[in-house]
């Protein structure tokens, strides 16, 4: 019993001693460990993070990688970087450059088939100056987000920074031209001189013929368009010579350094209807083509001219008595092999939506000659005359008139369509009327006048001068001596001291008294009549 108890002790002994080791021990690993297991657990907690808070990686593929540096080029959104550029390296076929971008997390939700990228550097326009602060931070990456049905990785970058910014509100339309002309992207767009729009993009059609452009019109100016909205170039300085004088359309500097467009609603053209966007319209050439009116009917025909038509050109028009009716459509020059002789066809247009004729009872089909009309107007002198339009420029138009005692009235029809006789113009009457003027002056003997006014000359001068010489002379002592006779009557008569005058004088006295004697007789005999029967 001594001897197992003594066991017992020591095996407890033992039990004790190894516990507290073990206590011992627990307590050196607990406190050796709990750093670097802080340490993991931060670490772990550190890159969740990163990874929970890394933004999407995109790539860009560009034509140039111009001004992008990797680590440096940053992208931008409202001049806030979003983003920074993580590498750049060539497209498979070398022609393109592809950037890998990382964005911050919060655009992840803008990343679709709308969003679009660009580069904006340094550059100086004629009309505007870009990405000025460049110069010193570098080009740098703008990103346009948009929500979209796609979420998109990779992009086609913009070479051109695009002039219609999504946010701003507005429309878009499109125009049809026949060529470019001096527009280009951003081009301006005018309503009333004030800034409207821009051009945001333009295109050649499949098949070549035309030109799409792609406009912009913002808001409230969008709410101007109609489907009668005409458009027009206004690029340059639009300059003509009228019957007021020299008129200068523009709209304004930047529009003719980088052309530009205006549009407008006139009147002569309705009122009309709101359009949807990308409704297209025609782009015409000028303000005075825009105001032109389309009219629905229209007829055709041909006058033939064999005098010179220099001034006249397509487009010319036609006018009745000063009234435009139509237009010249075109003209060419015919010649006949066995005459030598040469006529030039001219094709014309008259719109009869211009003016009104009384009397029609019955409706003619759209694009039909009323032949009895015209047949009637034939027969009344109607004619056809080239007239200059304006002097300086030597404009010709083709005036329509009735004219007097003309011939050649005929109804008749050339090539489909009717022909209107002509007469000749007024300006090769006059050279006609000129010629006839100086056939007959050239006509005058005036060798053979000047022949006899020589000889009449010589006639006078040898017997007509002498004889009246000789007359004047003799008239000259005829006024001498009558000069001399009134002096001597002058002394005789009129002079106070002549004795015939005294004599007068002396006389005119013996009258007077003469008289007053008689009148006091008849005074007395008034008074007393008997005094004639009893005396005084």
């Amino acid at each position: 019993m001594a001897e197992m108890n003594g066991i017992d002790k020591k095996s407890n002994m033992y039990d004790n001693v190894e516990e507290v080791i073990w206590e011992e021990k627990k307590r050196r690993l607990s406190t050796v460990w709990i750093v670097p297991i802080v340490a993991l657990v931060v670490g772990a907690w550190l890159m969740f993070q990163s990874i929970n808070e890394k933004g999407p990686e995109i790539k860009i593929t560009f034509k140039s990688a111009e001004g992008i540096e990797v680590d440096k080029t940053v992208i931008k959104y409202k001049n806030i970087v979003i983003g920074k550029v993580k590498d750049v390296t060539f497209g498979n076929n070398l022609k393109d450059v592809i950037v890998t971008a990382e964005l911050k997390k919060n655009m992840q939700p803008y990343l679709s088939e709308k969003t679009r990228f660009w580069v904006v550097r340094a550059r100086l326009g004629v009309g505007e100056v870009q990405g000025l602060d460049t110069l010193l931070s570098g080009a740098y990456i703008v990103i346009d987000p948009a929500k979209g049905k796609e979420k998109v990785r990779n992009f086609s970058g913009l070479e051109e920074i695009p002039v219609v910014d999504k946010s701003e509100k507005g429309e878009t339309f499109i125009l049809k031209a026949n060529d470019i002309g001096s527009l280009s992207v951003g081009s301006p767009i005018y309503y009333k001189k004030l800034q409207a729009g821009s051009v945001a993009s333009y295109s050649l059609d499949p098949d070549g013929k035309k030109i799409s452009i792609k406009i912009f019109i913002k808001e409230p100016f969008n709410h101007l368009v109609k489907d009668v909205t005409r458009f027009w170039n206004a690029s340059g300085i639009s300059a003509g010579i009228t019957a007021n004088g020299v008129e200068i359309q523009t709209e304004s500097l930047t529009s003719i350094l980088l052309g530009g467009l205006s549009f407008d609603n006139f009147a002569i053209h309705g009122l009309g209807v709101d359009v949807k966007p990308n409704y297209v319209f025609n782009l015409y050439e000028n303000i005075k083509k825009a105001k032109k009116i389309k009219y629905k009917r229209e007829l055709y025909f041909w006058v033939y001219f064999k005098d010179s038509i220099r001034g006249l050109s397509i487009g010319a028009p036609v006018e009745f008595r000063g009234v435009k009716i139509g237009e010249v459509v075109s003209f060419s020059l015919e010649g006949d092999a066995s005459t030598s002789e040469f006529r030039i066809p001219i094709l014309i247009k008259i719109e009869p939506q211009r003016f009104t004729i009384l009397g029609v009872k019955t409706e003619k089909k759209e694009n039909s000659v009323d032949v009895d009309i015209f047949k009637g107007l034939l027969e009344k002198g109607f004619r056809a005359q080239l007239q200059s339009g304006n002097l300086l420029t030597g404009e010709l138009f083709v005036d329509l008139n009735m004219h007097d005692n003309v011939t050649g009235g005929e109804l008749r029809k050339e090539n489909g369509f009717y022909v209107i006789p002509t007469v000749p113009a007024t300006i090769e009457t006059l050279k006609s009327d000129v010629k006839t003027v100086l056939d007959k002056i050239a006509a005058i003997p005036f060798k053979s006048i000047g022949d006899e006014v020589n000889s009449l000359v010589l006639d006078v001068r040898k017997n007509t001068l002498p004889t009246v010489n000789s007359t004047m002379n003799n008239l000259n002592r005829l006024v001498t001596d009558t000069n001399k006779m009134m002096n001597s009557a002058n002394r005789n008569y009129f002079d106070n001291n002549a004795e015939v005058n005294k004599k007068l004088i002396k006389l005119l006295d013996e009258l007077t008294k003469t008289s007053r004697s008689i009148k006091h007789l008849t005074d007395y005999l008034e008074r007393h009549p008997e005094s004639l029967i009893k005396g005084k």
